[in-house]
């Protein structure tokens, strides 16, 4: 055993830590702790002499920690430290409220501050996975045509990666995606198993894309099943999510299964890859591998449809290869810029930087704003601080009915150190509580608060992250030395000739501190209540606003996509058959339906306009019926009839050759026209792919709304061809007897369309998600507003006692020179409201400024006015009122014998 003339006598609590931590220390007491081992083998077998080893390890800590406890310099400070918890539970007790609103606050705080603080976390984790991410970049496409202004969208040109390698040693190697929809449009896919089940699934509810093998180089995809060398190289191979390959294989192998594309089209399934975190803007299910697009994708550059990615190498500056771009698009897409009249320059954009950062045209997926986190986080810590300043503010406000306490202690002979470490005793104890339920309500949150941000940000593997533990430690630290220094050191500075003659009150100890931390608790108040108000103003002005077209009453189904020769009769014959439904009024065919980008854009001018006069327009495929479905109001001349429909994607047809079209009000506007009326029979160019065709324009559309409020109204032309083009079909419905109407529809397009899914939905839900990232901020920013309001509360409550408590003598000397109760009850309110209108005088000013940045986001805003910010004034004055209501009350009513018997 341990020699026990080896211990040094221990004269600290961290005695054993210092020792233990001695190299020297360890080596002796390891020799010592060997050498009984040693003896133990010779009468002992192995296996019982290291289970006597083990307790003679336990016996050397379990006689380290008695010398260390034992010590009398020692004891006297855990005697010191047990009596001051001693009198922190017993003060607890005492003041059963004010502790329990101290707690609540911070509990609610520290929760609020780590929730907001991991959904942050996880939102700015997005693509910073993957490995040199600091060296991966998207090539973006700024273009314009003609004069009317510049654009950058997220896609680009087929061939500029593969052109970019070839030129530029800085690139080390490259990558492009595009949505499936440049090769297949909408499909189904489907696969007959072993026992001749089909499984479909329709790939419009997937997020398909067309990539190269090289993504998996660039991006961390890890394959489970399949060589990603290998699996997208050959044409009209496949891989997929693990989700998705069990949906249609269970636990069958999946590799080398053969998948039909509408019936008619076999793809290999070469690769299954882990399904892909929530965090990352490259969000699909499937990949078809490049090559089955052909070779012409290399040597194309009038198709900008394309994600291209690069990975620069290691140490490379990206403004040394931007620098070199001018030079690069010159060389490939001079001739045709010049052709087709456009200019267009390339620029390297950040993968990190895609989530936070972008908001450019044809995005991959949506994305989020650094500016809504920043503003999150400036939510995070009002919360955080408003339950620190609400603790200061309820310590002093009871400390005051300490002061007597304090003075005799000192008296009797008590140090200002001792008292000082009884009241951070107690701050820290009421900060350990709070901090222990915070942990607790988190848990307890994690799958509603997942729920609120629809994604899954939390999960009980949070509690394995050593820095949410480091987090909570210095929330811990910070808001008890805070929050218990102050009165602290307040308390124990009295002087007891003072506090025993009941003179305290008359000391301004801390009142301009205090005065601060309210008017900062009324900043923060005011500014919060005034930004989540507009914000949800705006949510409501955009989601109420007229959108130009019915759809409340519009059900939407995906177009067959299984076609043959009969399609185009057989839709006609389907539509006719279900309108003798009554309860179906229009349906319409179309390529695209509101809520849903359109993807065709390109050049449109005049007829004797020069190529650079041209602008941008969408091109919108649709029907005779799309019209009077969608109930839009034709503003001039006439709608498409059947007889109109022409040959606009024949590349036989001459470009001179005229079709009609319809535009919109936002088209002629742009066109450069004066008034509607003026356009009318008017022709003119537009390009539709690489072709230019002749326009004439028989009717002009009224204004609707193809995409959210957050976006200008699209100037568009549409054009209704002889082909088939249906990507869906619009139902105008009465909604009486909705699921009679949605089973009757579904019949028929099984009858008519058997190798299809029949999928539906109604127009309105579909419209309002994109709405879903706006309305789930504004849910995060209602949520939490509110909690900061309410702690407020309890603050402003804690505050009005400590007001209360001390004018009661001032008071009860008005009431004997005669004031009466009312005059007496308004003293309070009066004081604070002169903290309110300081606080008022800077919240509101911010306030404006901040939600008018934030609304200049939005193409249609709401227009801000005097009332929005003189509403959340005197909501904080109304509570701020009721608050100290009942402090003000019992003050004035308190007997001025009583409080001047002293005196």
């Amino acid at each position: 055993m341990v020699n026990s003339n080896k211990s040094n006598q221990p004269q600290w609590p961290g005695w054993i830590l210092k020792r233990l931590c001695n190299p020297h220390y360890l080596e002796e007491i390891q020799g010592d702790l060997y050498e009984a081992y040693e003896d133990r083998l010779k009468v002992h077998k192995p296996q019982v002499a290291r289970w006597l080893y083990f307790l003679d390890v336990l016996g050397f800590l379990r006689y380290s920690l008695i010398k260390s406890f034992t010590s009398p310099y020692n004891f006297i400070r855990i005697h010191m430290l047990y009596n001051h918890l001693k009198i922190a539970l017993r003060i607890f007790s005492k003041n059963k409220l004010f502790s329990l609103i101290n707690v609540v606050g911070l509990t609610i705080g520290i929760t609020a501050y780590v929730l907001i603080t991991q959904y942050v976390k996880f939102e700015s984790g997005y693509d910073k996975y993957h490995p040199g991410i600091d060296d991966l970049y998207r090539v973006t496409l700024t273009w314009n045509f003609g004069s009317k202004g510049f654009h950058t969208d997220a896609t680009n040109h087929p061939a500029v990666a593969s052109s970019m390698k070839a030129d530029f040693p800085e690139v080390e190697n490259y990558a492009r995606v595009v949505d499936k929809t440049v090769m297949w449009g909408t499909f189904v896919l489907s696969y007959t198993n072993e026992n001749g089940i089909v499984v479909k699934s329709n790939a419009n509810d997937n997020k398909m894309f067309i990539a190269e093998g090289s993504i998996f180089e660039l991006f961390d995809i890890p394959l489970v099943h399949g060589n990603p060398a290998t699996a997208l190289k050959e044409p009209l191979s496949v891989v997929m999510s693990e989700s998705l390959a069990r949906q249609f294989f269970g636990e069958e192998d999946p590799l080398g299964k053969t998948l039909m594309v509408n019936n008619e089209q076999p793809v290999k399934v070469t690769g299954v890859f882990k399904d892909l975190p929530q965090n990352t803007h490259l969000n699909f299910d499937i990949l078809a591998s490049f090559s089955t697009l052909g070779d012409w994708t290399d040597n194309t550059w009038i198709w900008p449809e394309f994600y291209n990615y690069v990975r620069l190498r290691p140490g490379t500056d990206p403004a040394e290869v931007e620098a070199k771009f001018p030079a690069f698009v010159k060389k490939y897409l001079g001739d045709v810029m010049k052709e087709h009249g456009f200019e267009a320059s390339f620029g390297l954009q950040p993968v990190k930087d895609i989530h936070l950062k972008s908001q450019l045209n044809n995005e991959i997926s949506a994305n989020s704003s650094d500016q809504t986190l920043r503003f999150l986080m400036i939510i995070a810590g009002f919360v955080i601080v408003i339950a620190l300043i609400n603790f200061i503010n309820l310590s002093t406000a009871k400390s005051v009915e300490r002061a007597k306490e304090v003075g005799l202690r000192k008296v009797v002979g008590g140090r200002r150190g001792a008292l000082i470490g009884q009241f951070l005793m107690e701050s820290l104890l009421i900060n350990l509580i709070s901090v222990v339920l915070a942990v607790g309500l988190i848990s307890l949150l994690m799958k509603p608060f997942n729920e609120l941000v629809g994604l899954d940000v939390l999960s009980l593997s949070l509690w394995l992250d050593p820095n949410i533990w480091l987090t909570l430690l210095l929330v811990f630290l910070a808001g008890g030395l805070l929050a218990g220094i102050y009165p602290a050191l307040v308390l124990s500075g009295f002087k007891p000739v003072y506090v025993l003659k009941g003179k305290f009150h008359k000391t301004g100890s801390g009142a301009l501190l205090r005065r601060i931390l309210v008017i900062t608790q009324f900043i923060v108040s005011i500014g919060l209540i005034a930004g989540t108000f507009i914000l949800y103003k705006q949510f409501t002005f955009m989601q109420s606003q007229e959108l130009g077209y019915d759809v409340e009453h519009s059900m939407v189904v995906n177009a067959p996509i299984v076609t043959d020769s009969t399609i185009t009769s057989k839709i006609e014959v389907f539509k006719n058959e279900l309108l003798r439904n009554p309860n179906i009024n229009a349906v319409a065919a179309s390529s695209a339906i509101p809520g849903k980008r359109i993807i065709w854009t390109n050049g449109t001018r005049k007829l004797h306009d020069e190529k650079e006069m041209s602008v941008s327009c969408y091109q919108l495929t649709i029907d005779h019926d799309f019209l009077p479905t969608y109930k839009i109001a034709l503003l001039a001349g006439r709608n498409f009839t059947k007889a109109d429909r022409s040959p606009y994607f024949n590349p036989q047809v001459d470009s001179r050759q005229s079709h009609k079209v319809l535009v919109n009000r936002a088209a002629v506007k742009k066109l450069g026209y004066t008034g509607i009326e003026e356009v009318l029979n008017e022709k003119i160019i537009f390009k539709l792919g690489p072709k230019d065709r002749t326009g004439e324009v028989i009717g002009v559309v009224d204004d609707y709304h193809q995409q959210s409020l957050q976006h200008n109204i699209d100037p568009i032309i549409f054009i209704y061809p002889d082909n088939y083009f249906a990507m869906y079909l619009t139902f105008n419905v009465n909604t009486t007897n909705l699921k009679e109407t949605i089973e009757a529809v579904e019949a028929q397009f099984n009858d008519f369309f058997p190798h299809d899914p029949y999928k539906y939905f109604f127009l309105d839900e579909y419209f309002n998600r994109q709405y879903q990232a706006d309305n789930q901020f504004a849910k995060i920013c209602f949520w939490f507003s509110g909690l900061a309001i309410f702690i407020a509360v309890l603050g402003l409550f804690g505050l009005g006692s400590y007001m209360a408590l001390q004018r009661t003598k001032e008071i009860s000397v008005r009431k004997v020179l005669g004031a009466n109760t009312m005059q007496m009850l308004i003293l309070i309110p009066k004081d604070l409201l002169k903290l309110i209108l300081i606080a008022s005088v800077i919240a509101l000013p911010a306030a404006y400024l901040v939600t008018q940045e934030w609304l200049s986001g939005y193409a249609f805003q709401v227009d801000l006015s005097l009332w929005m910010f003189i509403l959340p004034l005197g909501m904080v004055i109304l509570v701020a009122f009721v608050s100290v209501l009942f402090q003000s009350l019992k003050a004035a009513m308190v007997n001025p014998a009583d409080s001047l018997r002293n005196e």
